[in-house]
């Protein structure tokens, strides 16, 4: 009996060791995947539908844009592998890459260029149209060159990150589609091509072989989509996804503190603000007295930033002023007498110089009308610190004798209410570019191809914007800048809350290479597709996190089994709560 025991010994080491020595040759062989969580999904696949800051990290993966950004922040060829500037500074002359397919085989040529730009200048969609502000003509001499003509010299030429689309495939959409077709496959020539797409899931993109930019350590890109940055956030530590963006700040130390994740805080170009409907239309629903600027004024005043940065954001970032981040070269800081900083005194005393009494002791304001200033705050429901944020903002401004009625919507909602003007407030967010063309955008007319979310004209801002593009010295350009800011300043159409920090986390045990661009930014949402080029896989890490529909890998399974099948059940349990 022992010698039979001994024998099954034998056999069940030897399955197991062949099994093992299997699942190992099926991991070197699979593809090295990288899962990144997200809590914002894909706002669509169209770079003339999305406006959101994961749809444009997203296309400069897929597609590729005529020059980019390295890790220095600084301009390198991309489709472009040179260009010159004609001596009264109206032309530049781009000369392309010979050696570029889409990924679907067909040969890039200018004449994609081309097609794109004219198709943005003369339709002016979505958040890349701003790019080319300025252009009067575009030729394709040739397959390889490209002649940009401009009226004025264009300052933001080369910070243009304009993605270039396929014209073979664009050309069969009518222009009455343009901003409803859904490119539900989108084609690039970008370092990887589109896979799959499960809204709700996840979005799935797989490097390509034939790009310029040499192939990606990253076999499979895998964006999943996250309710919650709490699951998000143990999901990182469990080793079910690779990194996690924009996780909640209560949850930076619980991350930072794990040996096999770098959690950082970065600094971004972007800001948190509260977004005042603007509309200054008799035909419009803008509540009329939220056009008054002592009011607008007077909330500010009302609002203390920094104590809501640190109850909410636990101090992840700084109070906000004017629409160019500070991590800028194009930032104004306001001076000491334009400053307005916490004072429910002064937000006091600003309403009462403008007429604004509490007529019935009810403890709110009222114009000589009798109208009160009693506004609706939309929210966003599924970004609990804004939805803190609103409240806290909601129990300041009363102090003023100012009512905030607080309504809580879905993403799709609010961006509905903002294209209808049917808003009073809301709180979201921008990010910005180096170049201040794109922020500054969002506060120009819509007549002149604004992505404006407030509904907010000035004249005056608008010929200065036009102006901007177009000096080609940077200090001097830096003084309209400033000038546009303080116009924007003064009028408040948004209040800048916060420019807050970027929380992002990568798993450095099973991904190395990892850069901060720039030095105290992030790893993603940095402008550039830096990282994702060049992190690669830790040698002799197998990949054996869930795929991304939420399984556990065939090799993960076999191990699971015979060695740790406890363990595997528990990093399951605990990843459905």
């Amino acid at each position: 009996m022992k010698r039979k025991w001994k024998v099954s010994m034998v056999m069940i080491l030897v399955l197991s060791m062949m099994m093992l020595s299997a699942s190992a040759t099926d991991a070197g062989a699979s593809p090295q995947t990288m899962r990144i969580g997200v809590t914002v999904e894909v706002d669509s696949l169209s770079p003339f539908i999305s406006y959101s800051q994961i749809g444009f990290e997203v296309f400069q993966l897929i597609y590729d844009s005529l020059v980019m950004l390295d890790e220095n922040l600084e301009t390198v060829p991309g489709l472009a592998r040179d260009w010159e500037i004609s001596d009264d500074e109206l032309e530049w002359t781009f000369q392309l890459r010979d050696d570029v397919q889409w990924h679907d085989g067909v040969p890039f040529t200018s004449a994609d260029v081309k097609f794109t730009y004219e198709l943005l200048l003369e339709n002016e969609l979505g958040m890349y149209s701003g790019y080319l502000g300025g252009i009067t003509e575009i030729l394709a001499p040739d397959a390889t060159t490209v002649v940009i003509r401009t009226e004025q010299p264009k300052a933001n030429m080369l910070m243009n990150a304009c993605p270039i689309l396929p014209a073979h495939i664009w050309s069969e959409v009518t222009p009455d589609e343009y901003d409803t077709w859904p490119n539900s496959s989108p084609v690039g020539t970008g370092p990887f091509k589109f896979q799959e797409f499960r809204p709700g899931e996840y979005l799935k993109l797989v490097a390509s072989d034939n790009t310029f930019h040499g192939r990606p350590g990253i076999d499979e890109l895998i964006f999943v989509l996250y309710a919650n940055t709490d699951t998000m956030a143990q999901s990182v530590v469990l080793g079910e996804i690779d990194a996690a963006t924009n996780f909640s700040p209560s949850q930076l130390d619980t991350l930072d503190n794990n040996a096999t994740i770098d959690a950082i805080a970065a600094v971004v170009m972007g800001f948190t603000q509260l977004s005042f409907n603007s509309w200054d239309d008799p035909s419009s629903t803008a509540h009329p007295l939220l056009q008054e600027f002592p009011v607008r004024h007077a909330i500010e005043y009302s609002i203390d930033k920094q104590r809501i940065l640190d109850m909410v954001y636990s101090g992840q970032g700084s109070v906000g002023t004017t629409l160019v981040p500070p991590e800028g070269f194009y930032h104004y800081e306001p001076s000491e007498s334009e400053l307005r900083v916490y004072d429910v005194l002064r937000a006091n005393q600003v309403l009462e110089e403008a007429g604004y009494m509490d007529l019935n002791g009810d403890g709110i304001r009222e114009a000589s009308d009798g109208t009160p200033l009693d506004f609706l705050l939309t929210l966003r429901a599924d970004n609990a610190d804004e939805v803190q944020a609103g409240q806290m903002i909601a129990g300041m401004v009363a102090e003023a004798g100012i009512k905030f009625n607080i309504e809580t919507v879905d993403d799709g909602a609010l961006i509905d209410k903002i294209y209808a003007g049917d808003f009073d407030m809301f709180i979201w967010g921008w990010g910005a570019d180096l170049d201040p063309t794109t922020i500054l955008n969002v506060m120009t007319t819509t007549q002149i191809g604004s992505m404006s979310d407030s509904n907010y004209s000035n004249k005056t801002y608008d010929r200065l914007f036009l102006e901007q593009q177009t000096i080609m010295d940077p200090d001097e350009r830096r003084e309209m800048v400033w000038e546009m800011q303080r116009i924007l300043y003064e009028e408040a159409p948004y209040i800048i809350l916060f420019y807050d920090n970027s929380l992002q986390a990568v798993n450095t045990s099973r991904w190395t290479g990892w850069t901060r661009i720039p030095e105290e930014g992030g790893y993603f949402f940095n402008l550039t597709n830096y990282n994702y080029l060049h992190v690669q896989p830790v040698a002799g890490v197998v990949d054996a996190a869930p795929d991304a529909g939420g399984g556990i890998g065939f090799a993960g399974m076999i191990i699971g089994g015979l060695i740790v099948a406890g363990v595997a059940s528990f990093l399951m349990f605990r990843r459905r709560k």
